[in-house]
């Protein structure tokens, strides 16, 4: 940064947002590439042969998914999170109440997920439950591959809704590891 140009005060925060959002998104579509129905199938022989290795990276991504879900609507005050930057931005009168209201309504949207991606993080990744084995967790959070997509996009909009009305920007999290993975995964099948 120049020297004497002056930083806005959420912009940290903001690039962190940004960040955890992105992370989440790359996990996303390589577990998600490992899942589906639609290309799982193309690749099943490759991953049966180095079946250790993708049950772990499956497993990896599926896990560092979860903790950045969850990382985003916590309610700590010492962590980067949404709800914070929104108390923020209401204590520091820097949007108007309608913007505030518009972003408040969003994050009740996505909570509902949120709370399914808060049993596996706090029952299964983030914690290992006396009480409750993992297939129980899982069974308790019954959330989906399309609820976690779901909570991703809405969490993408959310920001860019946000960042708009602070700085008058938006991010275009275009950035994918798809491709690269369906690249390495054919290579890998030619190979052999």
């Amino acid at each position: 940064m120049e020297a004497g140009v002056k930083q806005h005060p959420y912009k940290a925060h903001i690039d962190e947002l940004r960040h955890t959002i992105t992370v989440a998104g790359l996990n996303y579509e390589i577990w998600w590439t490992y899942q589906s129905r639609e290309t799982r199938p193309k690749y099943l022989d490759v991953m049966n042969r180095y079946s250790l290795f993708f049950q772990t990276s499956l497993h990896a991504h599926f896990v560092a998914l979860i903790v950045c879900l969850y990382k985003l609507y916590e309610a700590r005050r010492d962590t980067f999170n949404v709800q914070l930057l929104l108390r923020t931005l209401r204590r520091d009168g820097a949007l108007p109440a309608n913007v505030l209201r518009s972003l408040d309504n969003q994050v009740r949207t996505m909570k509902p997920l949120w709370r399914k991606v808060s049993v596996l993080r706090n029952k299964v990744f983030g914690h290992s439950s006396k009480a409750h084995t993992a297939a129980q967790a899982f069974r308790e959070a019954g959330v989906t591959p399309n609820e976690l997509r779901d909570l991703l996009e809405g969490s993408k909009r959310l920001l860019n809704d946000l960042t708009l009305a602070v700085e008058q920007s938006s991010h275009a999290f275009n950035l994918g590891s798809r491709a690269v993975l369906e690249r390495l995964l054919t290579d890998l099948e030619r190979a052999n």
